[in-house]
């Protein structure tokens, strides 16, 4: 699959610190002031030709966001009977197992040729405190970002060969995780994330598929690697890798996060992350990256099935790149060039 790539520069400077506004309330649910999901500011795009504009969009600071909580407020009403398209890219089939006993399980079929039984945790009767917390969105379903970081492992499975994994934050499916267990070839994968039910609904979906290497799932908290107790976790510092998808829009977890990639990180490793700019969301992750020690490059353009799609959507009301598009970020310890990958 060819690809097309924009390369950002690599960025290492003091850090530059930015006062976060704070979110807003929405129907029925309230959010918190720790939660970006919905924040934009100074709303940037990009045309056919993948080239970075600017547009100001002062005046509709909720504005096209607002389709996210939209969504979680569908779950609080237990309302499956509409599906907003520009939530996700759709580059994902599906069709539910007939075969099996449990009526959540699908598979998944992915650029024609990979395929993946996964089981979703289906409807039940969410609690408003269930779905504000940082990882409880992953439960609702796959996020356009989850899909663009499934898409882009499986374009580049020869740069995985013979590493160590670990994703982070993979909510109810780890997606990316399971395909490159499934057709990369690497040593080992470690799917996480927070949630005691995403892990437990992940679990299932390994006994589904067979795999190429060992897998692994657990239930990591990014706040017990920032307070100081990453003495108790075995793994750190061995992933030649990490991936994640959409975990970028709570404050609270932010600096966890960063804490979280940079102690399990190898030296040499390169951390893949899936996000929309969502305002200056994206802004204040990188910030804090720098200031931490990271070095980064942003891609625009980094796989074709994705843009393709991209460039579609934005002929249809209600997108909004800055809020639906995933940005692929690639984070390293050291400055060197990543052409390679």
């Amino acid at each position: 699959m060819s690809t097309s790539e924009d390369r950002g520069h690599l960025v290492k400077s003091r850090y530059d610190g930015i006062v976060s506004d704070s979110a807003f309330n929405f129907l029925t649910i309230t959010v918190s002031p720790e939660c970006e999901l919905c924040e934009t500011e100074q709303d940037g795009g990009f045309n056919k030709n993948g080239e970075e504009t600017s547009r100001s969009n002062g005046h509709s600071r909720t504005g096209k966001a607002r389709r996210r909580w939209k969504l979680l407020a569908k779950a609080l009403r237990h309302d499956s009977s509409e599906d907003d398209p520009i939530l996700k890219f759709n580059l994902i089939e599906f069709d539910r197992v007939c075969d099996e006993k449990d009526e959540n399980i699908y598979v998944y079929r992915l650029a024609d040729r990979y395929r993946l039984k996964i089981r979703l945790i289906g409807e039940r009767p969410w609690t408003a405190s269930e779905l504000m917390g940082f990882n409880n969105t992953g439960n609702i379903c796959v996020w356009p970002s989850e899909e663009a970081l499934a898409y882009y492992v499986l374009s580049r499975l020869n740069i995985f060969e013979n590493s160590d994994i670990l994703e982070l934050g993979g909510g109810m499916t780890c997606l990316a995780g399971l395909v490159l267990a499934k057709y990369g070839n690497p040593s080992f994968v470690h799917v996480t994330d927070g949630n005691d039910l995403s892990m437990k609904n992940v679990e299932k979906s390994l006994h589904l598929n067979k795999f190429n290497c060992t897998i692994k799932t657990s239930v990591l908290k990014w706040e017990s690697v920032s307070n100081n107790q990453a003495s108790f976790h075995a793994d750190r510092a061995r992933y030649q890798f990490i991936l994640s998808a959409d975990c970028l829009f709570f404050n609270e977890s932010r600096s966890h996060l960063i804490d979280t990639i940079w102690m399990f990180l190898a030296d040499s490793g390169v951390a893949l992350i899936t996000a929309p700019r969502r305002g200056s969301t994206l802004v204040h992750f990188l910030n804090e990256c720098v200031a931490k020690g990271f070095y980064y490059d942003m891609l625009h353009c980094y796989n074709e099935a994705i843009w393709n799609k991209h460039l579609e959507l934005i002929k249809i009301e209600g997108y909004d790149e800055n809020i639906h598009y995933p940005l692929l970020i690639r984070m390293y310890k050291k400055d060197f060039d990543l052409r390679h990958c």
